[in-house]
């Protein structure tokens, strides 16, 4: 299964369509439970997620699920021997969560620590982890080419976390994706719903996402000619990306969730929706939202 469940909603009100607020522990262990059932088998937190990783492992009943966890973010400049210990000490903390002695991933949340100065001593430490078998995979949480070009010079990464959707496809248009897989680097891509704006109603849309009305609208359009929902085709979109090897979706119940795996049986072809592009990373980066 190509799906990967986020888990932020499980930690914190998120998302700028959420209706449901936090998931409730309740709800998060039939989410679940389900997901298993239908052959779902990683979920991508982190330490900034709430009570997230606290809540999937009290849940978490069987081995068989894949955690990737990120670092915190390091807020100064330069970094030293100090941060490499919080690094320690926040993944032994998620560890301890989870109740997991080892996990799948660890991504550092914010790939531009490591090209800070004393980045280097970062990455070290995570490579320590994945050699002492603590963690199989590293990698970084990234958003642009640029980013990615930086990291790909200097470290050997196993993992990397993307935004892609029919409205962000930058990565995917101008060959970074590929690039990455000619390096052996494992894919996942977030944000595939970009936060559920692709699925709001426009009447229930933010008047800050008005100068891409007109995207909305032949994105809806678009659906509409090919007889698929909205959701059918944002999922669509990303599936139909070889590349990609997980799209981390979140949701906040069972229905929610039974809807995408649905979805997922439809595939497009991505370069058929160029026209629905938008470049300007105000309205496809969520951390840049003003609403």
């Amino acid at each position: 299964m190509k799906i990967g469940l986020g888990a932020v909603q499980f930690g914190v009100n998120y998302g700028v369509s959420n209706t449901h607020g936090k998931t409730t522990k309740y709800e998060v262990s039939q989410i679940l439970q389900f997901a298993y059932e239908n052959g779902i088998s990683l979920i991508d937190t982190a330490t900034s997620y709430g009570s997230s990783e606290n809540i999937l492992g009290e849940v978490v009943t069987n081995d068989d699920w894949r955690f990737v966890t990120k670092t915190p973010h390091f807020s100064d400049n330069c970094l030293n021997s100090t941060h490499v210990n919080q690094l320690k000490e926040s993944f032994n903390q998620s560890l301890f969560n989870l109740r997991k002695k080892n996990i799948y991933g660890l991504l550092l949340h914010s790939c531009d620590d490591l090209l800070k100065p004393g980045g280097e001593l970062i990455f070290r430490e995570m490579e320590r982890l994945r050699e002492n078998g603590m963690v199989k995979k590293i990698g970084v949480s990234a958003y642009n080419g640029k980013q990615i070009s930086a990291i790909l010079g200097k470290f050997n990464i196993d993992l990397i976390q993307l935004p892609i959707n029919i409205f962000d496809q930058h990565l995917f248009v101008d060959g970074w994706l590929e690039k990455l897989k000619n390096k052996n680097v494992e894919i996942h891509a977030r944000s595939p719903l970009l936060q559920g704006l692709l699925l709001m109603p426009r009447t229930t849309i933010p008047t800050y996402f008005l100068p891409i009305k007109e995207k909305i609208e032949l994105f809806s359009k678009s659906a509409q000619e090919l007889s698929l929902s909205k959701l059918e085709l944002a999922l669509g979109y990303v599936m139909g990306i070889n590349e990609i090897d997980k799209i981390v979706v979140g949701v906040n119940t069972i229905e929610q969730l039974r809807e995408i795996i649905e979805a997922t049986q439809v595939k497009v072809n991505p370069m058929e929706f160029t026209d629905v592009s938008i470049d300007n990373p105000i309205y496809t980066n969520p951390s840049l939202w003003e609403t």
